[in-house]
């Protein structure tokens, strides 16, 4: 038995709720990402072409934050003293 095995336990597989959380982080860092090489750029063009796909990127970002609020994965609005309890709470479960 490995050291994550011992700190994680034997089921340390990622759930629907993982993958999602990582694809919401990745699409804000795209969406970041995008917002700041258009304030670098000096071609009209490819100004442009840039400011379609960080619109594009929010969209598909708004998308997915739709998706996982609905299945109850994501909750933006929740107080935070209740994330905390939330959070905690989960890491007794493990």
């Amino acid at each position: 038995m490995g050291l994550l095995d011992k700190l994680f336990g034997i089921d340390n597989m990622l759930g629907d709720s993982d993958i999602a959380y990582d694809m919401l982080k990745d699409s804000k860092f795209a969406v970041i990402s995008l917002a700041k090489a258009i304030t670098s750029v000096t071609n009209p063009t490819l100004r442009e072409f840039l400011e379609d796909q960080l619109f594009l990127a929010i969209k598909e970002h708004h998308k997915l934050a739709d998706i996982t609020m609905s299945k109850n994965w994501y909750k933006p609005f929740m107080a935070p003293e209740s994330q905390v309890q939330e959070d905690f709470d989960a890491t007794i479960t493990l």
